[in-house]
């Protein structure tokens, strides 16, 4: 009787430490899982890019083309991206515009797997060339986006309304101009 109290309480520490190692790698795994997903602070993606430019008087430029993006996550709630563009004119393909742009976004969800939302401001500068004519636009923008994260891709859309000035200076004197961006991007998340 002696002996076999002494095997089964032998056999209960056994299981007990056995268990109790087992939950703590689970644990261990977990928080390195938890951590590796919160580390994925940049993504690079490619995506489609579109933008408008309106003259009340003479209707639409558009132009629309591709886009290469970098995004770097500070937090959850902060985010930078810096895009690169190009873009054909969609009714006289000789005008193509080049640019970049940076953006600092306020959000949520930014760094984090699931839903996200962002607005925020940033500058842009793109040059029209098209012939012998060769003429660079630049200013600010404001911008507003939603999109996905899952772990290892993102998907964002996003909307900006940029200031026109240099788009006036260059058309006739009393033109009432907007323009407008879009963009469609999926990104690879590290």
């Amino acid at each position: 009787m002696k002996n076999l109290l002494i095997t089964s309480t032998i056999i209960a520490t056994l299981l007990s430490s056995t268990f109790a190692y087992a939950e703590s790698v689970e644990t261990a795994e977990t928080s390195e899982t938890n951590a590796t997903q919160q580390e994925k602070q940049w993504s690079v993606g490619i995506g489609s890019y579109a933008l408008v430019i309106d003259d009340d008087d003479y209707g639409d430029d558009e132009f629309t083309g591709l886009t290469l993006s970098s995004t770097y996550a500070f937090s959850d709630e902060f985010a930078m991206r810096g895009s690169y563009y190009s873009l054909e004119h969609d009714d006289w393909s000789a005008l193509e515009v080049t640019g970049f742009d940076i953006v600092g976004y306020w959000g949520t969800g930014l760094m984090s797997e699931g839903f996200k939302a962002y607005i925020g401001g940033g500058i842009y500068h793109e040059s029209l060339e098209v012939e012998n004519l060769d003429e660079s636009f630049s200013g600010a923008q404001l911008n507003g986006g939603i999109g996905y994260n899952w772990e290892s891709v993102a998907l964002d859309l996003s909307l900006g309304i940029r200031t026109v000035g240099d788009y006036e200076d260059f058309a006739e004197d009393n033109a009432d101009l907007t323009a407008v961006t879009s963009s469609l991007t999926i990104s690879y998340r590290f």
